[in-house]
């Protein structure tokens, strides 16, 4: 929990924000609690306990000495105009854009390695750094056209071919319907088109594809988004928490082709407004012309036959 009693990051005067690590400690108290994606800071790494005995002003103070050298913070830890304009949208209610799920327990290990944030013409990411007890970088992504290329050095990836119209194929949430992709079984594919609507000649391509090249399954990466906008974060225990209050939030887990211009994503949205039930769904899009980050964020509506 006090790990940085014993760890000290000394950087040079006027290092680069790209270069300067972040504690945990560091985020929760420049954020003000957790960010979004409840990546740095979140239910299962942070000690609350400790949070409501000592308060946080010892990790202020300790961040302050070790950062304040680099000019990002002052001697009371209050961030430069850089620094708070990178971590502007981290702790706000955007959509959060992650490679990866978030640990549903304290015993599970994160896989993640970047979560950004976008927010109201805003984005900026926090990054996971190598090493056991590395810490985090945070990286503004800059103006709204270069999000794509930005996000996608964070991660490592390459663009979304855009080989396709944009058509999506949307599906029940059977299982089956990943299996008959991934063994190339047109008669069910085309039957699922049939009865749920779709291109089937687009989804018949990709599956052939898919099936008889080992490198396009090789190539796969996996991605989570959640859409917080319009959900009130809690503020009241004196620190942020992220909640998914709003009738409008909705999450997805996604598989990205980048070669071949696809994004597979299992959906959750609320029934209603005035329900707690999810729906599930399938969608699979073929990209027209969005970038990574467009393909990502897009929301699929659900479909009749599932209401």
């Amino acid at each position: 929990m006090f790990e940085f009693l014993t760890r000290r990051h000394a950087a040079p005067a006027e290092t680069p924000l790209s270069e300067v690590r972040f504690t945990r400690e560091d985020l929760f108290v420049l954020l003000g609690g957790c960010d979004t994606g409840m990546f740095a800071n979140g239910e299962y790494t942070i000690d609350f306990d400790q949070i409501e005995r000592h308060g946080t002003d010892p990790w202020r103070r300790d961040m302050a000495a070790r950062l304040s050298p680099t000019g990002l913070v002052d001697a009371e830890g209050i961030p430069s105009d850089e620094l708070a304009e990178a971590l502007y949208p981290l702790n706000k209610p955007g959509v959060v854009v992650d490679d990866g799920a978030t640990p549903q327990s304290a015993r599970e290990r994160d896989e993640r390695t970047v979560s950004a944030v976008l927010f109201e013409g805003s984005a900026s990411a926090i990054r996971r750094l190598p090493g056991r007890r590395a810490g985090f970088s945070v990286a503004s992504l800059g103006p709204e056209a270069y999000w794509d290329v930005a996000f996608r050095g964070l991660v490592g990836c390459p663009p979304l071919a855009s080989p396709w119209e944009g058509q999506v194929v949307v599906t029940p949430p059977e299982p089956e319907v990943g299996s008959a992709l991934r063994r190339g079984d047109e008669l069910y594919l085309r039957g699922l088109c049939a009865k749920c609507g779709g291109d089937a000649e687009a989804l018949s391509s990709f599956a052939g594809k898919l099936s008889s090249n080992s490198s396009v399954a090789r190539g796969e990466r996996a991605f989570v988004i959640a859409d917080y906008r319009d959900c009130r974060f809690e503020e009241s225990l004196g620190f942020i928490i992220p909640q998914t209050n709003s009738s409008s939030y909705w999450a997805k887990n996604t598989s990205a082709f980048f070669a071949e211009g696809v994004v597979l994503s299992e959906m959750r949205v609320l029934r209603d407004p005035e329900s707690d039930e999810i729906v599930e769904y399938g969608a699979i899009y073929f990209n027209g012309g969005d970038t990574l980050l467009d393909a990502l964020t897009r929301f699929h509506e659900v479909p009749s036959f599932i209401r």
